[in-house]
């Protein structure tokens, strides 16, 4: 007994210690923020954007470093909602575009990425769409799906980053669980059909055919889409197959969890922009395209010039050239960043050694 009161006692001490912190954490927070708005009434008057990612990613950066209970990711989310709820302060509220409708994976991965205090988020029914948006000034960010570790490369969406003047400034993996969703008292031994994206519906192909062999399948724009209309058709004999998010967004239950028949199903975003994002981080990779000459062994000459500069390739795949019949594109992904002597060095090299070559950007990597 006298034990229990001790600790009793010492639980209280901590939580008192924790309320003293937590006064003065805010005093501080309320500081930052003061600060906060008089640099953005200086960045006002001298006509300066207020959102500077490299700026934040720095301070992230060290950050990390410096603390000794906390993982990077935790540091991370702490300071991106601190930061963001800054911008707000500062009156900037930053358009985001996603590929919609709510509660897709692409506007779970864009919650993930953006601050909700200083974001708002809008779904766009078509990757063109969001092209379009971003190059006429009405958003001021996009994120789309570049690449599933299952399906491959989205092959859309790589001709548009050929083709359309953005930048990459950021990626973010996501793990994509699917799920069996219905209205309230669904039960799966009473299902008749179900709705998703002929994507999702392939990633469970061998749980639906062991588990659901007579189902009728549907399929729809996305796995959002799908979810939505089960939630209108409020009928227990249909159901869909989605995300958690979509599930909470939607009001619905989730009647079987991870029907995904490869649990190591991962979608990576790229976040793009008109501007081009300049970083002095350590983890950092940066993307180009090219098109090699037509001679032999050209594509051996580009991947020698890295190699010899020690440079690490993370990514290199073709698509077909849309302006040369028989041409092909290559997109590379590499470890360094652009403003490195080394790496500015090589590419300066590669331009005499391809006949196009476009910069998509230099980014912090996903963790």
């Amino acid at each position: 007994m006298n034990e229990d009161n001790s600790k009793n006692t010492e639980l209280a001490d901590l939580r008192k210690e924790i309320d003293n912190i937590d006064e003065k954490l805010i005093s501080l927070v309320d500081k930052r923020g003061e600060i906060a708005k008089k640099i953005g009434e200086i960045k006002k008057d001298l006509d300066l954007k207020v959102y500077h990612p490299e700026r934040e990613n720095k301070i992230i950066e060290n950050l990390s470093k410096k603390s000794r209970v906390f993982e990077k990711s935790s540091i991370e989310s702490i300071w991106k909602e601190l930061m963001a709820s800054c911008r707000s302060i500062q009156g900037t509220i930053d358009k985001i575009g996603f590929l919609g409708p709510e509660g897709t994976f692409s506007h779970q991965a864009a919650s993930k990425f953006f601050s909700r205090s200083s974001s708002e988020f809008y779904p766009f029914s078509s990757i063109e769409e969001l092209f379009n948006n971003l190059e006429k000034n009405l958003i001021n960010y996009i994120i789309v799906p570049i690449e599933n570790s299952i399906e491959g490369t989205v092959n859309s969406v790589l001709d548009y980053l050929i083709e359309r003047n953005v930048f990459i400034i950021g990626e973010i993996d996501l793990k994509i669980s699917q799920n069996i969703i219905g209205i309230e008292d669904s039960k799966l031994e009473n299902l008749t059909k179900i709705y998703s994206h002929p994507q999702a519906i392939q990633q469970a192909r061998i749980w639906i055919k062991e588990n659901l062999p007579n189902i009728e399948i549907e399929h729809t724009n996305s796995t959002a889409e799908a979810v939505k209309f089960i939630k209108n058709q409020d009928e227990k004999s249909l159901a869909a197959i989605g995300s958690e998010t979509s599930a909470k967004f939607y009001g619905l239950d989730i009647l079987k969890e991870s029907v995904e028949d490869n649990p190591q199903n991962f979608t990576r975003f790229m976040i793009l922009s008109k501007n081009r994002l300049k970083i002095q981080l350590e983890a950092v990779k940066s993307t180009i395209i090219f098109v090699t000459k037509h001679s032999p062994g050209a594509l051996y000459q580009v991947i020698k010039l890295f190699a010899e500069a020690n440079i690490n390739l993370t990514k290199i795949e073709s698509r077909p050239r849309r302006l040369g019949k028989w041409e092909y594109i290559f997109i590379m992904d590499f470890e360094g960043n652009i403003e490195e002597p080394q790496v500015e060095e090589t590419l300066n090299d590669l331009e005499s050694k391809v006949i196009w070559f476009k910069y998509l950007g230099t980014y912090p990597k996903s963790v």
